[in-house]
């Protein structure tokens, strides 16, 4: 596995006045700009994709959710270079749902 997704602390910053759907830049530590991912709104099935940066030509990492509309749904992600799936994650129900 690349070493770009060990584990260390990231600061997501989220775009809120995105009216076509939600702009994320995720930091790592020293403050530069390791992922960015651009979603579309009103999608039944989340797809979300991270590129190395927001002119979006290397994409690396894919997450598809599993089910449609799904408050606690697991998501499936992928290493789009590898085309192998590296691990899930799971939502908390309703309560992520608010909380975000």
């Amino acid at each position: 596995m690349d070493s770009r997704f060990n584990l260390q602390n990231y600061l997501i910053r989220k775009n809120i006045m995105a009216l076509a759907g939600a702009k994320f830049q995720i930091f790592n530590s020293e403050g530069q700009v390791v992922f960015f991912s651009k979603m579309k709104a009103f999608k039944l099935r989340e797809d979300i994709r991270l590129y190395t940066g927001e002119d979006m030509q290397e994409e690396l990492l894919t997450i598809h959710a599993r089910n449609i509309i799904d408050f606690s749904a697991t998501y499936d992600v992928f290493d789009t270079k590898a085309d192998e799936l590296i691990g899930s994650l799971k939502r908390k129900g309703l309560k992520s749902v608010i909380e975000d």
